[in-house]
């Protein structure tokens, strides 16, 4: 039988990403449609109360995303990752309705609904990776999670070109300029409803109910075997062992998840993944995705349809990356390959971004050749740090803050990485134009020379994950066992922690032979 509910599954989850990318892609387009200024009289603005009316139609999707992913944690715990699913897309709808509603000129409503869309943002990015990695199997966790990159990317360039083609094709008098672009958020977040008829929950989830038959046949119809293959039987008595015996740890040390958090067993884990995500931001994706189209400019594109043009392509570069990744960096090299060099590449191509726009002619010299040629080397930089970002801390980020944490806790850890994103995102889009006003295009050296840092943080902290099985593979990836500090040998212990004994009888061939093919991996970190 074929897996083909993982697939589809796993796309189901993925979609959030389409919510996520397509927001962030339209919406810089659409601050800058006629018929939305007119709509909501922005154009009648000074320059200073327009730019803080778009700032503040930015903002309120981010800080809506930044508090969706604590609210998140409740729903994913108490009532499933399928549950926080659906309130994710429900809110989505919602927020996305709400800006489509015609109320006269009232910006504060179109506020609200960007608020609400991106308080389901937030959670989906959340759950959306905790549930593929939950049902994945680990030679498909790689390519499952990269998916999710994947649908982010692709929806920013739809969001941006969609943007751009209202524009050209619907006139500036007719409100459908700006509708139309705001109401196509629909689709993905009613496709997503719609999706979650048809997945299911995840064994993780299902085993701390304590019914090892439930999770048996939920785990047979992701892997598409009978319940009664031995394969199965043996797999999800492992999931079961391992997040029952979580359950159960908690439930005799009652650890404050603060306390559990900044034990040694999940402070290093804590530490790569809110590492990881800082570094991610400070790379300069986000000064980029802001502030690319005024690069272009800057660098001698004076045409505003030149300008936008290639920062499609900046998108489709993204775009390109994400697919690379997925289909062909994930099979050949792991995780930390791909960081050390694809951020190193970032940070030379900041280097040059800088040192070409700091030295870039006057406006009278411009069609000189050494404009020509700094102007093509801004252009070639943007695009080669696009693609060396997608195919490093952009997805690698997300996919290993997925993996790495123990069950009974997975959903509280990756919150807290999660915010971390969105927090670093809201102060990278506050300090980045205080950046280029005061120190010009320094402000890219400053970018190149924190990419340098993230390499010594690659380096030194973060280990092999790629195809590591979650539970004890992952503890001995850490030089864990997972076990609390003075923690007799008679306690209570997590699968990780199992007698080696049990592991010969009780593993399933899947994880039998990754162990095997993984084993040089593990050293890494030890």
């Amino acid at each position: 039988m074929s897996r083909l509910n993982l697939y589809i599954s796993a796309a189901v989850a993925a979609s959030t990403g389409a919510l996520f990318g397509y927001s962030v892609g339209f919406v810089g387009g659409l601050l800058v449609l006629p018929s939305f200024l007119r709509h909501f009289r922005l154009d009648v603005l000074p320059p200073n109360e327009l730019a803080r009316a778009q700032s503040l139609v930015v903002s309120s999707w981010i800080i809506g995303a930044f508090f969706g992913v604590p609210t998140g944690i409740p729903i994913c715990s108490r009532f499933g990752r399928k549950a926080c699913l659906i309130f994710s897309a429900a809110l989505y709808v919602l927020g996305a309705a709400l800006q489509v509603l015609d109320a006269g000129s009232a910006l504060w409503l179109f506020e609200v609904g960007r608020f609400l869309n991106g308080y389901g943002v937030g959670a989906g990015t959340l759950v959306s990776p905790i549930y593929i990695s939950e049902i994945a199997t680990p030679s498909d966790r790689g390519i499952l999670m990269s998916s999710f990159q994947v649908v982010i990317q692709g929806c920013a360039v739809v969001g941006f070109w969609g943007a751009y083609a209202a524009n050209a094709a619907i006139a500036d008098t007719s409100d459908l300029q700006w509708q139309v672009p705001v109401a196509v958020q629909l689709v993905p977040g009613i496709l997503l409803l719609l999706g979650t008829l048809y997945i299911k929950e995840t064994p993780h989830y299902l085993a701390a109910k304590d019914d090892l038959e439930l999770v048996g046949g939920t785990l047979s119809w992701f892997r598409g075997l009978s319940p009664s293959d031995a394969a199965v039987k043996r797999e999800a008595r492992e999931i079961s062992q391992s997040v029952l015996s979580g359950i159960r740890r908690q439930a005799i040390h009652k650890t404050h998840f603060l306390r559990e958090a900044l034990s040694n067993p999940i402070r290093k884990r804590l530490t790569v993944g809110v590492g990881l995500f800082v570094a991610q931001n400070m790379s300069g994706m986000n000064a980029l995705n802001y502030y690319v189209a005024i690069i272009f400019l800057t660098a001698g594109f004076k045409s505003v349809s030149a300008s936008l043009f290639l920062t499609g392509i900046f998108g489709l570069a993204k775009l390109v990356s994400a697919l690379l990744f997925m289909f062909l960096c994930v099979r050949i090299y792991g995780n930390r390959f791909w960081l050390l060099w694809g951020t190193g590449i970032c940070a030379i191509s900041m280097f040059v971004l800088g040192y070409c726009a700091a030295t870039m002619p006057e406006p009278s010299d411009d069609d000189s050749i050494p404009s020509v040629v700094r102007a093509t080397l801004c252009v070639l930089s943007v695009y080669v740090y696009a693609v060396a970002f997608g195919v490093s801390s952009g997805p690698i980020a997300w996919n290993v803050c997925s993996e790495i944490f123990p069950s009974y806790i997975n959903a509280k850890c990756c919150a807290v990485t999660t915010c971390t994103q969105w927090l670093f995102q809201i102060i990278v889009a506050a300090v980045t134009p205080i950046l280029l006003a005061s120190i010009g295009p320094m402000t890219f050296v400053f970018y190149g020379a924190c990419n340098v840092i993230a390499m010594a943080f690659y380096y030194l902290c973060v280990p092999e994950t790629r195809g590591v099985a979650l539970g004890k593979e992952m503890s001995q990836v850490f030089g864990q066992d997972d076990r609390k500090d003075g923690e007799s040998d008679g306690a209570v212990e997590e699968v990780e922690d199992a007698d080696d004994d049990d592991d010969d009888d009780d593993e399933t061939p899947l994880l039998a032979t990754e162990r095997k093919r993984r084993r040089s991996s593990i050293a890494i970190m030890v």
